[in-house]
């Protein structure tokens, strides 16, 4: 009897649940299956991994050693490096030293005057003069021409200091600063660039002379700029009531840009040259304190590396005297010589 009972009470609870013995059921097929599911995946892992190649030590490639830090670029950290500084990618091809320099001087100047005229912060200007000298220590003018980096140079800068413009408007300044480097002395009027066939190609070419920037940097494009450490220091020294010492400080940082030394030397070093040649050409000389030892020290800057930057500095100051009548037009005309050669050599 109590035997009987027990089915029939079994068999009516398991009406009112028909449907929970078959998901029970189902649950332990699906947790089995994605069991089956996560070894095969182990496996295929696996087997990627043995056919990976190793390297000539025996160890697989560490992909987190990229270096993506600014400091990268300075070009005095490694014997490599230092061999880039003494023979540029153009010298490879032909160019000559003082044409090499002509053209490093002359496409700072039209990246700070197309800087100007775009009304963008002096910050992207320096950005895009030190981006163009990254560039051609390891690329050659004579393969890439310098008037598409240029432009891309402000595009880039733009986009990276946050006041970003159109490509339109870069070709245009472009444009007009090639016809007043070019046509200083002749009469010629100027006429405004048409929106034909050729744009269309120029812009192009903007765009990847863009890319080819971006690529040849390995996408390390941040730069730690000297100038806000300027005022810092200046007013470490108690000296940021003297005006005309920080507005000299900041021309000789801005003749910089035409120069190599963001490459060569650290933007503390650079920054307490910069006070350090201000503070004996401005109008009364300040002098600052040596006592017990010089006071640059105190930022990290050796006394030799401060002396030579102020040295060139100065001398890059008689270069803007004498060079400011560089002319584009003739300096491409030597380009496309250099190209016309390597061509020849090549066919």
């Amino acid at each position: 009897m109590m035997k009987n009972s027990m089915v029939t009470l079994v068999s009516k609870l398991s009406s009112k649940n028909p449907g929970e013995h078959s998901q029970r059921k189902t649950n332990l097929y699906s947790y089995t299956s994605d069991t089956k599911d996560i070894k095969e995946e182990q496996l295929a892992v696996d087997d990627v991994g043995s056919k990976i190649k190793l390297s000539s030590f025996g160890q697989k490639r560490l992909f987190s050693s990229i270096n993506i830090s600014a400091d990268k670029w300075l070009l005095t950290l490694d014997e490599h490096s230092m061999a880039k500084l003494e023979n540029p990618p153009s010298l490879c091809d032909g160019l000559d030293r003082k044409t090499e320099l002509d053209l490093r001087y002359l496409g700072c100047e039209i990246i700070q005057s197309g800087a100007i005229l775009l009304r963008i912060p002096q910050v992207a200007a320096a950005t895009a003069q030190i981006l163009y000298q990254r560039f051609y220590y390891q690329r050659s003018f004579v393969r890439h021409h310098f008037e598409y980096t240029v432009m891309a140079c402000l595009l880039l800068a733009s986009k990276i200091e946050e006041a970003p413009r159109r490509p339109r408007d870069v070709i245009n300044v472009f444009h007009r600063l090639e016809h007043l480097h070019g046509k200083r002395n002749e009469s010629k009027k100027y006429v405004p660039m048409l929106l034909d066939r050729s744009y269309v190609d120029l812009k192009n070419q903007v765009i990847k002379a863009e890319r080819k920037l971006l690529n040849a940097l390995g996408f390390v494009v941040h730069v730690n700029h000297p100038h806000k450490l300027i005022y810092a220091y200046l007013h470490a020294l108690g000296a940021t009531g003297n005006h005309e010492l920080m507005q000299k400080a900041w021309s000789y940082m801005n003749d910089g840009l035409r120069t190599d030394i963001f490459l060569r030397y650290r933007p503390e070093t650079i920054a307490c040259s910069c006070i350090h040649l201000a503070a004996r050409t401005i109008s009364e000389p300040l002098p600052l304190p040596h006592e017990p030892f010089p006071w640059f020290e105190a930022f990290d800057a050796s006394d030799r590396d401060v002396q030579t930057i102020s040295v060139l500095l100065l001398q890059k100051g008689k270069r803007i005297l004498e060079e400011s009548g560089l002319n584009i037009i003739i300096i491409i005309a030597e380009l496309d010589e250099a190209a016309q050669k390597i061509a020849k050599e090549v066919e």
